[in-house]
């Protein structure tokens, strides 16, 4: 089923994105945290036909979009909740998030982000309209590399696994066109 997410929960992306941070000895900043949360969404939705990482809803504030259970429940600390264990694919992608855009700062993130229509046309609306997820994964597809926008295939890396005779072998995800 399409509009199935592949996690639970939108917390089991946030929880794997700041033990990456905390892995790299970096302190994950809420408003970087929601940028790459919004990245994710819709960079899943734009290299696997539309399918939903999170059930998560972004809006547009006036910092950026933001996932507003997100920053209401992590307002205080860390909450105390149960993960499920996530497929290896989901767990390399939401890796290959992080490794794609970690390293940039809030500001870069954010300026980024706000630039690109989806949010643009949100918050022309009106400051807290939310950001359809079949707008965010329509520009997304179709995006074409750019000095801070790369590609929806770029985001992914590939995997490395083994050949019948044991050599490294980069793979990828192999997706069958969609037919309209």
């Amino acid at each position: 089923m399409q509009n199935k997410p592949v996690l639970n929960s939108v917390f089991e992306a946030v929880f794997r994105l700041i033990d990456h941070a905390l892995n790299d000895n970096e302190y994950l900043q809420p408003q970087k945290l929601h940028r790459l949360l919004y990245l994710a969404q819709a960079y899943y939705g734009a290299n696997y036909h539309g399918r939903m990482l999170m059930p998560a809803v972004f809006i547009a504030d006036d910092i950026g979009p933001i996932e507003p259970n997100v920053y209401a429940v992590m307002e205080e600390s860390r909450p105390d909740v149960r993960l499920k264990s996530v497929d290896p694919k989901t767990q390399h992608f939401i890796e290959s998030i992080w490794s794609q855009f970690g390293h940039h700062s809030v500001e870069h993130l954010s300026e980024t982000v706000r630039n690109h229509p989806p949010y643009l046309d949100a918050y022309k609306q009106a400051p807290g309209t939310v950001i359809p997820f079949q707008v965010m994964v329509d520009f997304y597809t179709s995006v074409r590399k750019s000095a801070t926008t790369p590609e929806a295939k770029e985001v992914v890396r590939p995997r490395v696994m083994r050949s019948h005779k044991g050599k490294p072998v980069a793979t990828t995800d192999w997706l069958p066109r969609r037919i309209k």
